[in-house]
């Protein structure tokens, strides 16, 4: 009955691993929804058309915008799997720490710059829903950055948890159900008047903690390394 402690060994590893794989799921989709609140083209655009023209037509940005996105994710993750495999990958994730720490120090706020985002919603023409799909889209997957940051945040744990069959496309899923969901929480919750006026009063706070979040990921692929 040897084989019985070698099977409840391999069971345990193997929710071991189940549940490590769902954590690192979990917070990159974390990362992912708090990174929406920090100003950049994608965000500026959905919130700015939120705020002149309404929630659904926010709303509309946002799927051209995660329309692109999705695109962007399934390259960065089937790529990113192929390149992990080579003997250069080393390489790659010291380039993507190193991004995502100039990512971080750029978004870091500066002593004495200004504390409030100034979102123009004045005089902005309602436009049909189908241009603001097609420019979120536009917007977003014209932009390499993006892919860029998808990589270097799901780098890690591709690395640990690739093997899984189920974990690329959980982890596609998961990029692009947090995205429009964090997009529909933010846009929904910046039509309520002091919570607009809180957030672009304390943006430089969003933007730190969003910063150590990036720095903290980049550590993580140096020392895993």
């Amino acid at each position: 009955m040897w084989w019985i402690p070698c099977r409840r060994w391999a069971e345990t590893e193997r929710r071991r691993d189940m549940a490590e794989s769902i954590v690192s799921l979990l917070v990159i989709c974390g990362t992912l929804v708090l990174s929406q609140l920090s100003p950049g083209p994608d965000v500026f655009y959905v919130f700015r058309t939120s705020l002149a023209q309404g929630f659904r037509r926010g709303m509309a940005v946002a799927l051209g915008i995660n329309m692109g996105f999705l695109v962007q994710s399934i390259v960065a993750c089937t790529l990113g799997v192929w390149v992990l495999e080579q003997s250069w990958s080393s390489w790659l994730i010291i380039a993507a720490a190193c991004w995502l720490l100039y990512l971080a120090w750029r978004i870091c706020p500066r002593f004495g710059a200004g504390s409030q985002v100034q979102l123009d919603t004045d005089c902005v023409a309602h436009e049909p829903v189908s241009v603001l799909i097609r420019n979120g889209f536009l917007c977003n997957i014209l932009n390499p950055k993006c892919m860029l940051f998808i990589l270097s945040l799901t780098t890690d744990a591709l690395r640990h948890h690739a093997s899984l069959r189920w974990y690329v496309p959980a982890l596609i899923a998961s990029l692009f159900v947090a995205s429009i969901g964090g997009w529909a929480l933010w846009s929904g919750m910046l039509q309520w008047s002091p919570l607009r006026g809180a957030y672009l009063r304390h943006t430089r706070v969003v933007d730190a903690v969003f910063a150590l979040i990036l720095a903290g990921f980049a550590v993580l692929l140096i020392v895993n390394l």
